[in-house]
C-alpha cells in the first residue's frame, strides 16, 4: 500500500500551488508510481498512476473534473511494470491504453470521461505508448500490445492492420517511429 501523489507548483518560485494524494494498493513490480509524465491540454491536466488510476484535473486549481479506475473499469489487471504507457490527446479523445479483453484501448472524451471507443484485446497493457502516423494515405493509431503491433483508426477504433509480435513478460516497450524511404530518382 501506498500513495500516489499530483502536485502542481508555481514555476518561478517553487512554491506549491495544489496537491492531491490518494492511497493505492501496489500490485506492481517496484511498487511506486506514477510512471507516466502528466498531460496538459488547455485547462485540463490529466494523470494516469501506477495501478490505473485515470485523473483529469482543472490545471490551476487541482478540481477534479473526472476520473477512472482503469483495471477496475475494464476488468483488467495491472502489468508487471504497472500502468507506464503515457495517454494520448487526439482533438477531443483521451486515448488510453487499459488492457484486457476488446478494452486494450480505449478514447475517451477528454472533458468529460465518457467512452466513445474500445478497440483490441490484450492480456496486459505493456507499455508502448499510442502513437498516431499518417501512413497509405489515412492517419493511423499505433498500438502496440504483447501480442501484436496493430494499427486501428483513430475515430473509431476498428482495426486496420495488425502483425503478431512476441514480448517477452509482456515487454512491449518502444513507441513506434514511422520512417520512410525516399523515392528513388
Amino acid at each position: 500500500t501506498g500513495i500516489e501523489r499530483v502536485q502542481a507548483l508555481d514555476a518561478a518560485t517553487g512554491k506549491p500551488l495544489w496537491k492531491h494524494e490518494y492511497p493505492v494498493k501496489y500490485t506492481m513490480s517496484y511498487p511506486a508510481g506514477p510512471r507516466c509524465t502528466p498531460i496538459i491540454d488547455g485547462d485540463n491536466l490529466y494523470t494516469l498512476g501506477g495501478e490505473g488510476n485515470l485523473i483529469c484535473f482543472v490545471a490551476d486549481t487541482g478540481q477534479i473534473v473526472w476520473q477512472k479506475d482503469l483495471p477496475k473499469e475494464y476488468h483488467t489487471k495491472t502489468a508487471l511494470w504497472g500502468y507506464a504507457s503515457h495517454p494520448l490527446i487526439d482533438g477531443e479523445k483521451l486515448i488510453v491504453l487499459a488492457g484486457g479483453e476488446g478494452t486494450h484501448a480505449v478514447a475517451l472524451d477528454k472533458a468529460t470521461g465518457k467512452e466513445l471507443w474500445r478497440s483490441s484485446s490484450a492480456p496486459e497493457q505493456g507499455y508502448s505508448p499510442p502513437t498516431i502516423i499518417e501512413a497509405g494515405g489515412r492517419r493511423q493509431l499505433l498500438l502496440g500490445r504483447p501480442t501484436a503491433l496493430s494499427a486501428v483508426d483513430p475515430e473509431s477504433g476498428k482495426e486496420i492492420w495488425s502483425v503478431p509480435y512476441e514480448a517477452t513478460s509482456g515487454s512491449i516497450i518502444m513507441s513506434p517511429v514511422a520512417r520512410w524511404a525516399a523515392e528513388p530518382q
